[in-house]
């Protein structure tokens, strides 16, 4: 099967070309910031062709041409600084839905297009257990526009996989922050932090794409989240970044910092978050540590076949030295 891969050299995208590869698919690859040579991935050849392309402008029709599935990992990422939903909608809706109908012009079969969503849509990131039938209510410019790309993908009987906070070489998202604080000292766990959120390597989401590919016929759902089924605590993330950290010879003490004072810096925070200033601390970053936030991925284990290929404590591992060689 030829696959095309947006987002190429992205966190997840890297690990996508690789498993399809080690499956004995023939890869396009798109990229459009990140080199492929910078990330790490093979140079084109063979089974492997590389193509710089800009997916609001270029011609999709020719981009997927040839290719028998779409992977569609492309978008524009949550960014707390940028409230334009125009941005966000032609990015994340637009290009979607563009990219499935042009694949859909050039021939490609139901279920053949697979598209990373994420748990944003649900519209809250604390004290919450989801599953695929959890109501959504999406709260951000990039959470709506997601939710909208969903619906154009389903109505075009494509697969959408939900994805939670996401981790590996190439993270540039929450892990990859957590990971810097604790390795340069500016971490201290705000209370117990000992609820469970949950969390996916992207190796692991890398299979479960393999596994959506895989199926002869398309699923009987469209919609699946995506997890490593390793729920984990802040605190227990934390010491395992923090033992991996002190394996690679840089001992870090893990600290602990009084709630009440945290919630006071996090509120004041907050109050001039809504001013428009940039802060560490806020309301909405707090409760990501403190709280529980989980999903089912029942339905992915039960009709695509996925179960995750690595374990969560060694991808953490992996993820803190990808992060220290960076």
């Amino acid at each position: 099967m030829k696959v095309l891969v947006t987002g190429a050299t992205g966190c997840v995208g890297r690990a996508v070309v690789r498993t399809l590869l080690d499956a004995g698919h023939t890869v396009r690859g798109v990229w459009r910031g990140v080199a492929p040579a910078h990330a790490g991935l093979p140079e084109a050849g063979g089974t492997l062709e590389w193509v710089r392309a800009e997916l609001t402008r270029d011609d999709l029709l020719a981009l997927t041409l040839g290719c028998d599935a779409v992977v569609h990992l492309a978008a524009l990422v949550h960014h707390p600084e940028v409230h334009d939903l125009a941005a966000y909608t032609l990015a994340n809706t637009t290009v979607t839905t563009n990219l499935h109908d042009a694949a859909i012009a050039g021939g490609l079969r139901r279920g053949r297009f697979v598209f990373a969503s994420t748990v944003a849509v649900y519209g809250k990131d604390f004290d919450l257990h989801a599953d695929e039938t959890t109501p959504v209510a999406p709260r951000t410019p990039y959470g709506r526009s997601k939710l909208a790309a969903e619906q154009m993908v389903r109505e075009r009987h494509g697969i959408v996989l939900r994805l939670p906070i996401t981790y590996g070489p190439g993270d540039r998202g929450n892990m990859a922050q957590l990971i810097r604080a604790v390795a340069a000292g500016r971490f201290a766990l705000p209370g117990p932090c000992d609820k469970p959120r949950s969390f996916l390597a992207a190796d692991n989401a890398a299979h479960a794409v393999a596994c959506a590919l895989a199926l002869p016929q398309p699923p009987d759902d469209d919609l699946f989240l995506v997890t490593d089924r390793e729920d984990r605590s802040t605190r227990g993330v934390v010491t395992t970044i923090a033992a991996a950290l002190a394996a690679g010879g840089r001992e870090v003490r893990v600290r602990e910092a009084p709630y009440p004072l945290v919630w006071a810096a996090a509120l004041a925070g907050s109050t001039l978050g809504a001013l428009g200033l940039r802060v560490p601390v806020t309301l909405a970053a707090l409760r990501k540590l403190t709280t529980g936030l989980t999903f089912s991925s029942e339905r992915a284990r039960a009709q695509l076949g996925y179960a995750p290929v690595r374990r969560l404590d060694d991808a953490l591992r992996g993820a803190v030295a990808a992060t220290s060689a960076g």
